[in-house]
């Protein structure tokens, strides 16, 4: 029989091996890594750093910067080798509870905030060792400038709107806050109608769904830290206004406007529902329902082989056009629409800037030029291609220039949103007021100039729900 070494030694020849062999094998690397296993279990490597007792040197050179509602400390950290950190302990006041804050040894400064006064405050900073020793406090002194607030309570205004009132307010440094309105019931008590939660730089919310009778509003600023900034007490009388609706009497009201021309104009020719022309769907832009990923009303704008005489190429035109015959005249106060309910939330092909045009007395297409749908499309429409003028903005009266614009900063063009904020305010619906001037007129013709997505401005149009709100003639 052959030893293990002449079996392992031999090249290129297939290996048979007897259970005494591979037990011999076995028996072999058994011996090797057995010494090295007990070895690695015992003499485990200690990666941690060493603790001690020996508490960290404090603090020096300590420099206030007083800001609104808190302060900033400047400092000079020891020369420890092993600093974690600075820790402030501060409070609000003598009745509140005690407050920490920590901040990295990368930095030399630390922020303290959350104060609803002016007065001066102690503040107590210690060092912190990764073995989590102490230094020996340092006593600081700070005198916060206006708490945020009271910067935002002073601004605060409200006055009667359609169907309700409007808050409007200034938050310079973007402080989260609650906007809370009370109401007062038949004894005499507040009650809380609503609040609102805002990070806005130009803060705005409209309270909504009163009477047109007057009554009083009492509103109140609330920051992340629970302070309450003095009411702001006022009685006003809401503006009477009500739904204008696209079915009354289970009778359609709303339709796209003089649709089977809609090629002369630059309106839409097809609304979709997935590969089926149907423009029936249309109804859905009223059915109540606001975030169903089934019932949307779906159509692609206009492409230039679709509208310019000769033209070969499918790009898309912008501005994109959308005419609707509202079925009677009404005075507009405001409206809202709902994107499509589509995962990622705000991903649907969101036009975020357009325009909003009303008329009583539309041109039929026989009244323009020759009659043709070249003359149309340069009288309906800005398109280059078609030789587009944008003319029948001069027999039409603009009602609102419109731009979403969330409350937290991001930006109207993303592809998506994700913050539950940003989600609340897609899934509300994106409400717009009336130019202020044109609430006291009616129209029986509404055209949208729809200007930019947030996709590839140019793809298609997803709205779930249009909304109008105002006076019947």
């Amino acid at each position: 029989m052959k030893k293990v070494h002449e079996i392992f030694d031999t090249p290129h020849r297939p290996i048979k091996m007897s259970g005494e062999i591979y037990r011999g094998k076995l028996s072999l690397f058994a011996c090797v890594l057995l010494p090295i296993f007990f070895e690695c279990c015992t003499n485990v490597r200690d990666w941690s750093d060493p603790a001690d007792n020996v508490p960290p040197g404090e603090i020096a050179n300590v420099r206030v910067e007083n800001i609104n509602g808190g302060a900033i400390l400047r400092y000079t950290l020891p020369g420890d080798k092993d600093l974690l950190g600075v820790k402030a302990v501060y409070s609000f006041s003598e009745s509140e509870e005690i407050s920490e804050v920590y901040a990295s040894a990368f930095i030399d400064s630390i922020v303290l905030e959350g104060y609803a006064d002016t007065r001066e405050h102690a503040v107590q900073l210690y060092v912190v060792d990764k073995s989590g020793n102490l230094s020996q406090p340092v006593m600081a002194t700070i005198q916060p400038l206006t708490p945020p607030v009271e910067q935002i309570r002073n601004s605060l205004t409200a006055y009667a709107t359609f169907s309700g009132v409007r808050a409007i307010w200034k938050n310079p440094y973007k402080k989260p806050i609650a906007i809370s309105l009370y109401t007062t019931d038949s004894i005499g008590d507040k009650v809380l109608f609503e609040r609102h939660y805002s990070s806005a730089e130009n803060g705005g919310y409209t309270f909504r769904d009163f009477s047109s009778t007057e009554q009083s509003f009492h509103f109140e600023v609330r920051d992340r830290w629970n302070h309450i900034a003095a009411p702001l007490d006022t009685v006003l009388t809401p503006l009477y206004e009500v739904q204008i609706l696209g079915k009354v009497d289970n009778v359609d009201l709303w339709d796209m406007y003089d649709y089977d021309r809609g090629i002369y104009r630059g309106d839409p020719i097809q609304a979709n529902a997935g590969s089926v022309v149907y423009h029936g769907r249309f109804r859905y832009l009223y059915d109540g329902n606001t975030w169903d990923n089934s019932t949307w009303f779906y159509f692609k704008p206009a492409t230039i082989g679709q509208y310019v005489p000769g033209a070969s190429t499918s790009s898309y035109m912008l501005p994109a056009y959308l005419t609707i015959d509202m079925g009677v005249a009404a005075k507009y106060s405001r409206f809202k629409y709902y994107t499509r309910g589509r995962s990622p939330v705000y991903s649907a092909w969101v036009w975020y800037e357009f325009e909003l045009w009303g008329t009583n007395h539309p041109k039929a297409i026989t009244e323009i030029g020759d009659g043709s749908q070249a003359d149309n499309l340069k009288y309906w429409t800005s398109w280059p291609e078609a030789g587009g003028t944008d003319a029948w903005k001069n027999d039409w009266e603009k009602l609102a220039d419109c731009e979403i614009i969330f409350p937290s900063g991001t930006p109207n063009n993303s592809p998506s949103v994700t913050s539950a904020e940003d989600i609340a305010f897609v899934q509300d619906g994106f409400g717009f007021d009336i130019d202020p001037d044109m609430t006291g007129k009616a129209f029986r013709y509404v055209r949208f100039v729809l200007k930019k997505n947030n996709t590839d401005n140019g793809s298609y149009i997803q709205w779930s729900e249009l909304q109008f709100w105002g006076s019947y003639e």
